[in-house]
Order: C-alpha cells, then sequence, then structure tokens
C-alpha cells in the first residue's frame, strides 16, 4: 500500500513523493511532490481519459505542451489539464523544477508509479531512464485508464498488446495487481 512519503523515479529526470495517498482521501485525490531535473530527455505526449491533473510550481521552470501552445510556468504559476487533454511536460530551465502534482480521482496512478520505478530499477529502461518499449508496453496495456500515449485507439490498443505479449515472452514482470 503507498502512503505518504514513498518515492517514485519515473525516468532520470522525474522523482514523486508522495504527499496524499488516494487510501488517505477515499480514492478521490492523489497529490505528490514532483521533481524534474534539468536534462534534454522529454516525455512523450500522453494523455490520462479518466483523471484531471493541477500542476502549481513552488521553484524552478516547467514548460507544458497542450493545445498546440507552450506554456512555461514559474514559480507561483499554477496549471490544469482536463482529462483527455494531450500534454507533455518538461524542465526547460537549468535548475531544478519543483511543483505539487494532484490527480483527481487516483484511480490506480500510485500502482502505476510503482511498476514504472520497479521496472527502471530492474533495469528495464533506455535512454533517459525512459522504459523501453517493450516495458512502456506492458506498463501502458494494464494502466490504460492512468495513462495512454496520444495515439489512435486503433493503432495503440493491438501495437501495445503485441508488445506486451513479447515483453512477457523477454521476462518482463505482470504489474503488480493493485492493493
Amino acid at each position: 500500500m503507498t502512503r505518504a512519503g514513498d518515492v517514485f523515479t519515473l525516468h532520470d529526470g522525474e522523482t514523486v513523493t508522495v504527499r496524499v495517498a488516494a487510501a488517505d482521501s477515499g480514492g478521490e485525490l492523489l497529490e505528490v511532490d514532483a521533481e524534474w531535473a534539468p536534462i534534454p530527455t522529454k516525455p512523450p505526449v500522453h494523455l490520462h481519459p479518466s483523471q484531471d491533473e493541477r500542476f502549481e510550481v513552488r521553484e524552478g521552470e516547467l514548460s507544458v505542451h497542450m493545445h498546440g501552445t507552450t506554456h512555461v510556468l514559474r514559480a507561483g504559476d499554477s496549471l490544469d489539464v482536463p482529462r483527455g487533454t494531450a500534454h507533455k511536460m518538461w524542465n526547460s530551465g537549468e535548475v531544478p523544477t519543483r511543483a505539487s502534482w494532484q490527480v483527481r480521482p487516483a484511480l490506480r496512478t500510485e500502482d502505476f508509479f510503482r511498476t514504472v520505478h520497479e521496472l527502471r530499477a530492474a533495469g528495464r529502461h533506455g535512454k533517459g531512464g525512459m522504459l523501453t518499449p517493450l516495458g512502456a508496453a506492458v506498463v501502458l496495456r494494464e494502466f490504460s485508464e492512468e495513462f495512454r500515449m496520444a495515439l489512435p485507439g486503433a493503432v495503440q490498443g493491438p501495437a501495445f498488446g503485441l508488445l506486451a505479449g513479447l515483453a512477457r515472452l523477454r521476462g518482463y514482470p505482470r504489474p503488480a495487481p493493485a492493493a
């Protein structure tokens, strides 16, 4: 079970520390302190089909690309990302960026974070600490309500299904069931 204070590394430049666990809010909220390092690796464009996000920057500079525009957030700025909105974000400054990140409802986001963290710890990552395509397929197939690539569903489902099957054949573990 996830508790306040648990730390998950999502890629070489992004770490989250749980402030409010889903269990502490009846599943309504997951709140983390997020830190992005100033590295050149940027995450892919993605969306959260069933969740809304809110970011409040405390230090540094966070760039968020959505709706065809890049927004640069600085200390004191906040941004809401409504469910289903394709976006990506990264540290565009020269010092670490720290922000509060809320996800509503929490769904299985903690399990998603834990799975990514564990796959990375097992060496299943590539450039910039991002998951390998096989690792990403395992995660994206399991956590499709929490995280999806900004690809058409007709492409995403079959492609990730095939890659996830190949990942299992190559020894990638299945994500742990929800606690």
